[in-house]
This record gives structure tokens, sequence and C-alpha cells, in this order.
């Protein structure tokens, strides 16, 4: 076998190499996105390589590295035959690697929000136009040796595209996060910034290993020849790899605290890209340097980027913006003066490495940003809010998953509230045993619903039957009492029966109150108590501007046989305030509080600044009806106490502790 088919035979053994990049970007993205977009990535990292390569055959390669007009773009190879020799086609096929690298760079900075349509756009312009246009400029003539590109006859140097490949990815990418946004809540208006948290980091790092290995091929088949560069390349790519690895554990342990994977995984990439523009001119130890020097600038660039608002999916722009201008910056640094052979002194050589990376942004990032706001104006690029909360797979692409259909279903039955929906159950896969489980839960729960719709069913039953009886025991003793009105010739009697029969209707009214309650086992007592006291100012024609009523009412519920005594009871003395609270001296003030104390007590606290009551007064032994009836529901409805202060006025304390909910019913 002569040389030449050797050396195509090492070509196309490197593209192949270089392909499985491919893989590596897909399953790093998978990694590092969430899992309702993974169907998303997985059909961008395919299609983008359909559209490269049908595009480089057509008219990429052609611009490229066809005959040169000018050093601008070439004009020769369009629709490029297999009839050039198999030179032609084996570097026409490990070019298509390159072109497609750099598209895809742009899949995972743009992550998560991007449309698909989006997608195809961008990578039509960047593998149709940008990038082989910049590519004619850096590398048109590299197959003959004779560069004819502008750039590179003027001495620039990027080996195996630093630049040409990685910034320019770079570039795009950063262009196309400027017009699309952040991703929706990464950047909080008010807190710190939110991480978003990648489904699958194992997945991330299998990536990152398989970039490793498309390396082989990316560097070592940059020589185009099987020649004794090719282990030095090798040798120096991965050694830089190994260091950005190490520097950037060790900084992100230093600055996080922990032992980072995303760094790690960043940093040996980021290493990889920095060695690419001079892998084949410098020496071992300045690989490592280089490497080094990566992985601390993907750092840098990683924190201003979230300075700046600009939210990389998966660290494209850092890793392959930032460590590649730094490594075609390098070139001029640590690259072999006769290696390069572009008869330029060091300074003159760093001078035209910062040109290129400046007609690079000029080229790259104002092209493709003036292209994405005018395309973005007419047919936005990213997807609705919505369609980014469901994820992409579905909302791209249609595609349904387990944990989509669980979802969908818990998310009907929170919003319908029908308890007999049960989530699909996939056997034997992670989220069917998930959903299988939250069916028994739900089993359960529908089950204890029912018994409770029962018990609550049977007490509105009874108490319907209560209301019904002290309804009418309450009428009949209203009808008594109103016959023994009319019969009586006492006017204290006549005064004592009139008075009983309102309050008799007071009682009936706080009972109807509470039964008409919406919730027959609790009672709101603030609202009601408000709603109480404010009937019987009117009741009593009474304005708050001659009596001020002032009410601390904690928020708390009753038992409903809690509320109806403690009803009546306030009822009681706040009808007693209203009587005397008023003096002519100064404005009354009737006040109510009820609050929680320690161990399940509660204290009912009803005072007004009136005349008081007298000094002798012994509640005990009271022949008023109302101070027994306090008394007396007290002590034997609420088991609790009573307390008389009759300095300032006249304040009642009541001190009572509940009874348990399951002994109330």
């Amino acid at each position: 076998m002569d040389t030449s088919l050797t050396d195509i035979f090492w070509v196309l053994i490197c593209a192949g190499l270089v392909f499985f990049m491919q893989a590596g970007f897909t399953c790093l993205e998978s990694g590092l996105t969430r899992s309702k977009n993974s169907i998303n990535v997985a059909i961008k990292n395919i299609t983008d390589f359909g559209i490269t390569t049908i595009l480089f055959w057509s008219s990429g390669f052609a611009i490229m590295f066809g005959a040169s007009g000018s050093g601008l773009a070439g004009s020769t190879d369009f629709f490029l035959s297999l009839d050039n020799g198999p030179e032609r086609n084996s570097l026409f096929l490990f070019e298509i690697m390159f072109c497609a690298t750099s598209v895809t760079i742009v899949s995972g900075a743009t992550a998560e929000r991007l449309r698909f349509r989006s997608y195809i756009i961008i990578s039509i312009i960047l593998a149709g136009l940008i990038y082989p246009i910049f590519g004619h400029w850096a590398w048109n003539g590299i197959q003959s040796g004779i560069l004819s590109g502008w750039l590179g006859k003027a001495g620039f140097i990027d080996f195996a595209g630093s630049t040409v490949v990685h910034s320019v990815g770079g570039w795009v990418s950063l262009a196309a996060l400027l017009v699309i946004g952040p991703r929706t809540g990464r950047f909080p208006a008010v807190g710190a910034h939110m991480k978003i948290h990648g489904s699958n980091l194992p997945l991330s790092v299998l990536g990152a290993l398989l970039l490793w290995v498309g390396w082989f091929g990316f560097n070592g088949g940059s020589t185009l020849a099987l020649n004794d560069q090719v282990a030095a390349i090798i040798t120096n790519t991965f050694l830089a790899g190994a260091s950005g690895t190490m520097v950037t554990l060790t900084i992100g342990w230093i600055i996080r605290k922990r032992a980072d994977a995303e760094l790690v995984i960043f940093g040996s990439i980021a290493g990889l890209v920095a060695i690419t523009a001079s892998a084949h001119a410098v020496n071992t130890v300045y690989a490592l340097i280089i490497g080094g020097i990566g992985g601390t600038v993907m750092l840098g660039v990683e924190y201003l980027l979230d300075y700046l608002h600009i939210d990389d999916a998966v660290g494209a722009i850092p890793v392959h913006l930032g460590a590649g201008v730094w490594g075609t910056i390098a070139v001029a640094i640590f690259g072999n003066a006769e290696v390069l052979d572009t008869g330029l002194t060091r300074g003159e050589q760093l001078l035209i490495q910062a040109s290129g990376i400046g007609v690079c942004f000029m080229w790259t990032f104002g092209t493709s940003y003036g292209f994405f706001l005018l395309i973005n104006r007419f047919f936005p690029l990213r997807v609705s809010l919505d369609d980014e909360y469901i994820g992409l797979n579905v909302s791209e692409h249609g595609a349904r998953t387990e944990l989509h259909d669980m979802f969908s279903t818990m998310d009907r039955q929170a919003k319908s509230g029908d308890m007999n929906l049960r989530v699909p159950v996939e056997p034997f896969t992670e989220v069917g045993q998930i959903a299988e489980r939250y069916n028994w839960v739900m089993d359960a729960l529908q089950r204890e619903a029912a018994k409770t719709e029962a018990s609550l069913h049977e007490k509105e039953l009874l108490l319907r039957e209560i209301h019904h009886r002290v309804k009418n025991n309450l009428q009949v003793i209203s009808s008594l009492l109103s016959l023994q009105s009319r019969s009586r010739k006492d006017e204290q009697a006549i005064e004592m029966a009139q008075e009983s029969q309102n309050r008799i209707k007071v009682m009936a009214l706080i009972h109807e109150k509470l039964y008409r309650s919406k919730d027959f086992a609790n009672v709101d007592f603030n609202d009601y108590i408000k709603n109480l006291v404010n009937d019987l100012f009117v009741s009593y024609k009474v304005s708050t501007s001659r009596i001020s009523l002032k009410m601390d009412i904690e928020n708390i519920s009753l038992g409903i046989d809690t509320a109806i005594p403690t009803g009546l009871i306030i009822n009681e003395l706040v009808t007693n305030c209203l009587k005397y609270a008023f003096r002519p001296d100064k404005d009354g003030e009737i006040r109510i509080s009820l609050r929680l104390l320690d161990k399940g007590k509660k204290e009912l606290i009803v005072s007004d600044n009136g005349v008081g009551l007298p000094d002798s007064l012994d509640i005990k032994k009271a022949e008023s009806l109302g101070l027994r009836m306090i008394t007396n529901l007290t002590e034997r409805s609420l088991h609790g106490t009573v307390t008389i202060n009759k300095k300032n006025g006249t304040e009642f304390q009541i001190i009572f502790k509940e009874k348990e909910y399951k002994d109330r019913i």
C-alpha cells in the first residue's frame, strides 16, 4: 500500500472518530438539560448533521475549499463529484465533520427554549454561509500546503479549529442567546440566580469521554496525513484535556467548596478546545499550560455570562468560545516559530492571531445576530412559555412519555377534583412503579373520603333533628311567655316575660345562623361574632359613634356545641353593655377579645367603661336572669369559670376548654 492510500485511509478513520463527537454532544446536552427536552436534543443532533452534509456537499465545500477568488470565497466544486479522486473525497468527508461540530455547539447553548424550525434555520445559515466563508479565509489551500485565503496568507494559524470551528459556533450561539433570552426562572427578578440542573450527569460524562475519543481524529487527522507529527499532536491534545480537567476541578473546589461534576466536564473540553489551534507546534509542558489556562478562561467566561444574565444551558460559550479565543492567542505565545513557518516575529504573530479573532467576531457574530433579529421579528425563534413549561418533547415533536402521561393525569385531577382518575401504569419501569403507588394512594384517599362523607351525612341528619327539636321548643316557650305576659297584671313580671321573649328570639337567631354554617363541625368565630354584634347594635338602635366597638378575635374555629353557648354568652354580655356602657360624661366603649391560651384553653373577655356593677354583687347569688344564664352556660356547657372585674366599668373574663372533636361527634 503506497503512502498516498495510507494517508487517505488515516483521514477516513479520523473522519469516523470526529463523527463520534456528534454522539458525544448528544449525550452531553441530554444529560445537562431536563428530561422533558431530551427527545428534542436527540432529533436536533441528528438533523443538523443531515443539513450540514447536504449543504456542505452542494455549496459549503466549494465556498471553503474551491478555487479562491481574491482570498474571499471559493468558486469551484459545487455539488461535489466523486470523480475528483479519493484525496478530494476524503477531505470532503473529513471537513463535513468539522462543520457539523460547529453547528452542534449552537444546539447545546440554546437548549430548552428554541423552536425546532428555528434551529433548522440557524443550522442552514451557519453551515451554508457563515462557517464556509470564514473557513475559506483561514484554511483554503491546506490540502496543497499553500494557503490562499486572505487570513491564511497573512499568517493566521489555527491548526484544527480553535477559532474556525469552536469560536465560530460560540459566536453564533451568543448571538442566538441574546435574541431568545434565558430560560424561564433562570434569573429571577428578586433573589439569587437559579441553577437549572440537568437530568443525567453520568450521561454527560459519557458524552465528554466520547468527545475525547473524537479529538483523536479532530486534531490527529488535521495533518491530512499519517506522518511523524501525529503521535505528538494526539499526546499534546490529551495532556491539555487532562490539565483543563484538574485545574477547573481544583479552582472549582476552592470556590464552591465541593467537587463539581459539571466543572470537570467543562474543564476537560475547554482544555481540548484550547490546544486545538497549536497542538502541532508546542511541546508537552506548553500543552499542559495551554489546557490549564483554557479551563481557567472557561470559568471566567461562565461567571461573566451569569453576571450578564446570559443563559447558556450547557456551558457551550465558555468552553468553545472562551477557550477557543485563548487557544488561538496561545499559538503566538507558545508556538514553535519553525513549525509555524509564517516568517513573523512573535509580536507580529500575536497581532495577526488577535486580528483573526476580531474578524471572526465581526463576521460570525455580526452576520448571525443581524439574521436572527430580522427572522425573529416575523417568525419568533423562541417557543411560548406554555410550550417551554411542558417541554419541547411534547410541544415541538408530539412525543409522549410515561412521565408526561402521569403528570397530565395528575394535572387534570388537580383541576377537576375527580378522584376517580388514575395514572396509566407501564409495568417494569421506574415511572410505572411510581404511577402504580400513586394510584394506591388515591384508592386509599378515596376510601377515606367516602367514610368522611358518610360520617358528615350522618352528622348532618343528627343536626337537622336537633335543630328541629330546639326550634320547636323555643317556639313553645315563646308562646307560653306571650300568654303569661297578657294574663299577668304585675308590671315587673310582664317586663321579665317580654325580656325573656327577646332573649328566646336571639337564641333562635343564633341557633339558626350556626345551623346554616357550611361546616357543621367547626364555626369560624371571627366573622360570626362580628356579624352578631353588629346585629345587636342595629337591634338596639345604637350608633357606633355613641358607643365604639373594639374587637380582637383570633382566627379560631369552635365546635358547634361550643359555639352555641359561647354565642349566647356574648349576646347577653353585649346586650348589657349596650344598656349600661354609655355615660353622659364620656363616650361609651365595648371591648371583645377571644384568644387561645396554653394547653388548649380559650379566654373570652367582654368589657365596657360604663357605670359598672355594684361592689356587693355576688354572681352566684344574683337574681338577674342574664347573670345566672351566663354562669350556668359557662360552668355546665363550657366547663369553664367566670370572673368579674368591676373597676373602671365591667369586665367579664370567661376561661374554658373545648372538648376534643372526636368526643363532640
